[in-house]
């Protein structure tokens, strides 16, 4: 049996089957069961093509807390495809990551031992250049929600590299100081 072509009866047990009741509901269901459009109710494959209404909707409906509806189409459609990830590593530095890639699309953290910052603090490190203004507040607010009530996120640093000439010059002077006086 496959989805689109269901027939709850065969499911029913032989005596089942003879019972006028169960006869009747099983015509019945069959007949909703058949009406669903497969193709639409695979979020997960239709995520691309739904509005930002929808995706605010399913935010709701998955209770995705740490969902911002102010966020950027991609970031939500980001948010709702890795929520079962974040869900199941809520308060670990995995979660946290998650929310990086979903936000940044890279970065890392990096603990306070690692960059000899205060205890139970902790830093993300990104590349992404976008980070600012509102997208960083975004992004604060959704790490408030999934790090550990005990940690603390003390900043947001964006690293850049580039490739550069570099010229310097330098000049030696050299020379004696003469004073001339004039007597008389």
């Amino acid at each position: 049996m496959e989805l689109g072509n269901v027939n709850v009866l065969t499911l029913q047990t032989s005596a089942m089957k003879q019972d006028k009741t169960t006869q009747a509901m099983s015509l019945v269901l069959t007949e909703i069961l058949n009406e669903i459009d497969i193709g639409r109710s695979l979020i997960r494959t239709q995520l691309e093509d739904l509005s930002e209404e929808v995706l605010d909707t399913i935010a709701i409906e998955r209770n995705i807390f740490w969902y911002d509806a102010n966020a950027n189409a991609d970031i939500k459609r980001n948010i709702i495809r890795n929520c079962n990830k974040v869900f199941r590593t809520l308060g670990t530095n995995y979660a946290i990551e998650q929310v990086i890639a979903d936000y940044f699309g890279d970065g890392q953290i990096e603990e306070w031992y690692e960059y000899d910052g205060q205890p139970y603090h902790f830093r993300v490190l990104t590349t992404n250049t976008k980070v600012t203004g509102e997208l960083a507040d975004q992004f604060h607010k959704a790490v408030e929600a999934v790090k550990r009530k005990s940690t603390r996120l003390h900043e947001v640093l964006v690293m850049m590299s580039a490739n550069l000439n570099l010229y310097y010059g330098f000049v030696v002077h050299t020379g004696d100081k003469i004073i001339i006086r004039q007597e008389g």
